[in-house]
């Protein structure tokens, strides 16, 4: 009769039976450094004779597979046989509504590819417009610093006019002042400007 096992038992277990205690210590997470042992065959109990009904039927018989324990732990697991190797089933030509979903998925599609083509033309096209409004507007502005620079040079020139007509007018008005004082001499005397 087969031993019930929990699945770190069945771990264990299935781990022995490969011979693999390295894997085995991996599974219960002991250190990979372990010294194995050779049980000799006499130790290992033999396994239990399964039932006459199984037999009947050879490819699912469980194999037996026998572990180094004092009471002769047998665990029983079922082997892969004939009857697993299936032909999948040849693939099935598509139905007409999924043809329908697939032809309505494809023009979804390309709406969507059209629509995004003319949102990235239109973009591009704003962009464009945009570089073209910041060249202007660099252009506007060179201009008005140009006409700007102008307009203080004549009002430099203006105000450099302005100043030596005040000081000419500063004379004359000092010579008539000193005409009617007497100083006969700054009478009349005029550079010929009045």
């Amino acid at each position: 009769m087969p031993i019930r096992l929990s699945p770190l038992s069945l771990c264990l277990v299935t781990a022995l039976a490969a011979g693999s205690l390295p894997a085995a210590a991996q599974v219960i997470g002991a250190p990979p450094a372990i010294r194995t042992i050779d049980i000799p065959p006499s130790r290992i109990a033999p396994p239990e004779a399964a039932p006459q009904e199984a037999e009947a039927f050879p490819e699912a018989q469980p194999a037996a597979v026998e572990t180094p324990r004092a009471g002769g732990l047998v665990l029983d697991l079922p082997r892969t046989g004939a009857s697993d190797t299936r032909v999948p089933p040849p693939p099935t030509a598509p139905s007409a509504e999924q043809l329908a979903m697939e032809a309505i998925a494809a023009a979804e599609a390309e709406k969507l590819r059209q629509v995004n083509s003319a949102q990235l033309s239109a973009a591009q096209a704003q962009l464009d417009r945009i570089a073209a409004d910041k060249a202007a507007q660099q252009e506007r502005l060179a201009r008005y610093r140009t006409e700007a620079a102008a307009h203080a040079a004549a009002m430099s020139d203006y105000a450099a006019q302005l100043a030596a007509a005040r000081a000419d007018r500063e004379r004359w008005e000092a010579d008539v002042a000193a005409c009617r004082a007497g100083d006969r001499l700054r009478c009349g005397v005029t550079d010929g400007r009045r």
